[in-house]
């Protein structure tokens, strides 16, 4: 039943690992991105599996009765597949999460995962080496919504004294950011008593990046000032640089959300698009988008980890002083979590098997595919680009309108033909591909965009 010193147990986890591996593979070998089946017939399947019976069953009669629901899932590694910033992880990474959840270490306190605190501290210490900071750290979280919470945490506990016991008392403070920005900045300020009207959104310019000019006008006690590296749908990059100068005049904290973004840092090539990102207070990176791991795994990075204090608590049970004195590491005072997966070691047994240059080639092919796709829209007179793209995501319309937009989208959704994105920008409609696969090649996107205006030339159902 669990891993032990015992021999069986150690066959036991080898026939388990290799029944669930095939059962992966059965499904990612289906044709497609995504089977035909309808939300009701997935639903059906679903619900046709018991989630706790009486009795238990054999792994293997298990693995039978979720087969369709393995195969009612997108196939991320299909060309066809770009929809979302949702990678395939590599190999490495993924059975890597056989070893964090057979473990199961827990990232609160050093006597709870050892080795795993400090592998997470090293981690998170190169991490922010490579985003410009020399002596910062920081810490694994779940997601870019967590890290962006945490980012604007310490902008709003730095803005006040004692703000965590006292509370706001009133304060009338303001964060400021794009129109572009991550909806999790607004609900961020929700969760931290601020109210989402305490988010000053700015226009953008043609490109999706945040208006500077726009931002001098702004007359408002700003705490913080939030850069994006890398936006939802237009995959702009705000100018860091600019926004740096405007935080230090105001005396604001400086977040930048390079959740998007923060993989450039692996490019010898296109690095040098961040510029600024190392004069930020905190920056997110999610290594579960252009590091291509499996959810989640996203850091919150400072250039001192002592800024950090702001979340810390003392705990009798966990983060004892007299340990810590002994060179014990309790990652407890970091986090706004408690226990936590041991996510860093799926993290770092994929960094070395795969290594800094070859990611930088991945992040390279897929921003030269994205600029191909900007061209090939281009060349399509059914097609409009909705802006040039910046980093991996290329909005677009179909030139019939919103519905046609609409039609398009579900169609090839329904039918399992391919998976792309939908959203508003401006207002209306739009399209979008995500390609974050480095083995597609200009042709399968082609084919890709080929199927778009195929499916807007058919007749409304």
């Amino acid at each position: 039943m669990f891993v032990t010193a015992d021999p069986a147990s150690h066959d036991a986890l080898r026939e388990a690992a290799a029944a669930v591996a095939d059962a992966v593979v059965r499904a990612a070998a289906l044709p497609g991105p995504r089977s035909a089946l309808t939300p009701a017939e997935l639903a059906a399947a679903v619900a046709a599996v018991d989630p706790l019976p009486e009795e238990g069953a054999p792994l293997e009669r298990v693995l039978e009765d979720v087969a369709p629901i393995l195969a009612g899932g997108v196939r991320l590694g299909d060309r066809r597949c770009v929809a979302h910033l949702h990678p395939a992880p590599l190999i490495a990474a993924a059975a890597a999460e056989l070893a964090v959840g057979v473990t199961n270490q827990s990232q609160d306190a050093f006597d709870a995962s050892p080795a795993g605190t400090f592998v997470e501290d090293a981690l998170v210490t190169r991490l922010a080496q490579l985003h410009g900071f020399p002596a910062g750290s920081g810490v694994m979280t779940m997601g870019g919504t967590a890290s962006n919470l945490l980012g604007l945490l310490l902008a709003r506990d730095r803005a006040g004294e004692d703000v965590r016991r006292k509370g706001l008392a009133g304060q009338d403070w303001r964060i400021v950011a794009s129109e572009a920005a991550h909806d999790s900045v607004r609900r961020s300020a929700a969760l931290l008593g601020l109210g989402t009207d305490a988010v000053i959104g700015v226009r953008t310019d043609d490109t999706g990046a945040i208006d500077v000019d726009a931002l001098d006008a702004i007359d408002a006690h700003a705490i913080a000032i939030v850069g994006t590296a890398g936006t939802t749908d237009l995959g702009a990059i705000d100018p860091l640089d600019a926004l740096a100068d405007q935080a230090r005049e105001r005396g604001a904290w400086f977040h930048v959300d390079a959740a998007v973004g923060s993989g450039l840092t692996l490019s010898d090539r296109h690095r040098g698009r961040l510029a600024g990102i190392e004069r930020a207070d905190s920056v997110t990176a999610d290594l579960h988008k252009l590091w291509w791991m499996p959810f989640g795994a996203s850091a919150l990075l400072v250039p001192d980890v002592a800024a950090l204090r702001a979340v810390h608590h003392a705990s009798d049970y966990l983060n004892r002083p007299e340990d810590e004195a002994e060179g014990q590491l309790n990652l407890v005072g970091r986090s706004l979590d408690t226990s936590r997966r041991f996510d860093a070691l799926k993290v770092l047994i994929a960094l070395r098997t795969t290594g800094r240059k070859r990611l930088g080639e991945m992040v390279d092919a897929v921003l030269a595919l994205t600029q191909h796709a900007g061209e090939a829209v281009r060349r399509r007179d059914q097609l409009e680009l909705v802006a040039p793209p910046s980093t991996v995501t290329v909005a677009f319309r179909h030139r019939g309108g919103d519905d046609v937009n609409t039609r398009i989208h579900r169609a090839l959704f329904a039918s399992g033909t391919a998976v792309i994105g939908r959203t508003r920008v401006g207002g209306s409609v739009a399209l979008k591909l995500t390609l974050l696969n480095p083995t597609m090649t200009s042709a399968d996107v082609d084919e890709v965009l080929d199927l778009v205006v195929s499916a807007g030339a058919s007749p409304a159902a």
